[in-house]
Parts: structure tokens; C-alpha cells; sequence
């Protein structure tokens, strides 16, 4: 969230525009190079956009709210299921072994978003294999809850704020912005259905819910205050100042940026010391 505002606060973008290869583009995102290998494959991220072996900064920014939904189709257990899928049946547990999350996921022929999800919510308790792992015992008495733990949690693991946004733009053609899902929730109108690396996921349902006329008043709302307001480069630059003396001058005033890092014009303009 600090490196969003921080861009929005300069324009909206970074100083140099990076690219990624396959292996650095799964350091970024938090898996594996195989699992990038795969979910390109199988059409889950698009194809390399820069010079076709790298991605844009562009093209991954709208990546990392759809790990979850990725890992759980290409990661090793699901993946290797996948493939063998019609070959044999779900193996038998071996006695004294022990599951991580998606070992776990295999056994019980749940998503891996489901597990951490029901972990989350108590629907499965911790591991209790030095804490990251459940012991077969453990596993076996969770077998019998797998149709509870499924209609409780759904079969969608639902979408983060940028999907989101997405997704409500689609359903209300209206020009909807992570930002707008923010405020959404803010109020209260979407409650998050769980959690990715400490960002909230939305359910379908919810995002579906939305009355139209509410998010256009929240989208209007934010697009009067981009009009009415300059980030801290456009307001040196409004007042004839460096950044340095904006940045300055805007603090011994008591002036702060609002939303999205950027300030109100007029209070900007009503700064003492204005050439000119």
C-alpha cells in the first residue's frame, strides 16, 4: 500500500519502468520458476510482453492478487494430480507421515486457497507438526468435514482489490478503481471473505451485491477529488516552487496530502509565500 500511494503520490509511476524475467518475476511474486513455467502454459498469465522473454512492470503489477488462484492450479500436488488424473486413485496416508498445506489440500481434494482459508477461519486447526505441518491423525479426523468446510468457503476464493475493481467495472460500466474497493470497504459495504499476504479478498457475492448507484457516488467522489487536487510535483510546479520548498512550505502550514497522496488545489494555491 506505501509503494501504491508513493506512486500515485508521483504521477503514478516509478522512476524506471522494470522488467522481469521468469525467474524474477517468481522471486517477486513469491513462487517458484516452475510454477511460472506452468501457469503460462496453461494460460494464467499472459505471455512475456518485452521482446518475448520478459514481462513489463505493467503486466505483472496485475499478477500478484491472483497467486493464490495460480498456485492453486499449477502448484506440485495439484499439478502432478492434474496429470494424473483417470491414472490411479488419491493415495493412502502412510502411518506416522505428516501434510503441508498442499499435501493437505491433495488429501482432502480441496483447493489449496480452501485450506488456508478454513485454517483462517478455525474450520481446520493448526498445524501440529512443528507448526507448519498435521500429522496423519489429524488429517484422517478431517476427512469427514471436507463437505462443511466446502459450503462454508465456496468454490471461489474470490478476488483482490485490482480484480475487484475489475470485475465491478465489467458489471457496472463504470470506470471502478482499486482505489474505489478500498473505500467500499471502508464503509462497510464489502466485507473481505478472507485474506492474501495481508490483503483482503472479495467474494463474488458480495461484489455482486453492490447496489450500481452506490459505487457510481463512491467513483464520483474520487474522480471530483483527482480533479480538484495535484500531487506534490503538480503543486511545485502550480506554485513556481521546487519540490524541496513545496514540500517545505506545505508543512510548516499544516498541510498534508489527502487521498491518494495528493493535496487539495485550492489549499495548495492559498500557501503563503507564492511567487508571482
Amino acid at each position: 500500500m506505501i509503494r501504491y500511494l508513493m506512486a500515485m503520490a508521483t504521477g503514478g509511476r516509478m522512476a524506471k519502468e522494470r522488467a522481469f524475467g521468469p525467474h524474477q518475476l517468481a522471486e517477486w511474486l513469491g513462487i517458484e520458476p516452475r510454477h511460472v513455467r506452468r501457469a503460462e502454459t496453461r494460460g494464467l498469465i499472459p505471455p512475456p510482453d518485452v521482446g518475448d522473454e520478459r514481462w513489463s512492470e505493467g503486466v505483472a503489477k496485475t499478477l500478484p492478487d491472483r497467486v493464490e488462484e495460480i498456485l492453486s492450479v499449477v502448484a506440485d500436488e495439484n499439478y502432478e494430480m492434474a496429470q494424473d488424473a483417470g491414472k490411479a486413485g488419491r493415495r493412502k496416508p502412510v502411518k506416522g507421515e505428516s501434510f503441508g498445506p498442499h499435501q493437505l489440500a491433495g488429501e482432502l481434494e480441496l483447493q489449496r486457497w480452501q485450506v488456508g482459508r478454513a485454517e483462517q477461519r478455525g474450520l481446520i486447526p493448526a498445524p501440529d507438526v512443528d507448526g507448519k505441518r498435521w500429522s496423519r491423525e489429524v488429517v484422517e479426523g478431517l476427512r469427514e468435514r471436507v463437505a462443511e468446510i466446502r459450503e462454508e468457503l465456496g468454490d471461489h476464493p474470490g478476488l483482490g482489490s485490482i480484480d475487484a475493481a475489475k470485475h465491478l467495472a465489467g458489471r457496472t460500466e463504470l470506470e471502478v478503481e482499486r482505489e474505489d474497493v478500498r473505500v467500499l470497504a471502508e464503509q462497510g459495504h464489502l466485507r473481505p471473505v478472507g485474506e492474501f499476504r495481508g490483503y483482503p479478498m472479495f467474494g463474488l457475492g458480495s461484489l455482486d451485491g453492490l447496489d450500481r448507484e452506490l459505487v457510481a457516488g463512491v467513483v464520483g467522489d474520487r474522480q471530483r477529488w483527482m480533479e480538484r487536487s495535484v500531487t506534490a510535483k503538480e503543486a511545485a510546479a502550480l506554485l513556481g516552487w521546487s519540490a524541496g520548498k513545496f514540500e517545505v512550505t506545505a508543512e510548516r502550514n499544516g498541510l498534508v496530502p489527502g487521498r491518494l497522496g495528493r493535496y487539495d488545489r485550492a489549499e495548495v494555491e492559498g500557501l503563503p509565500e507564492r511567487e508571482g
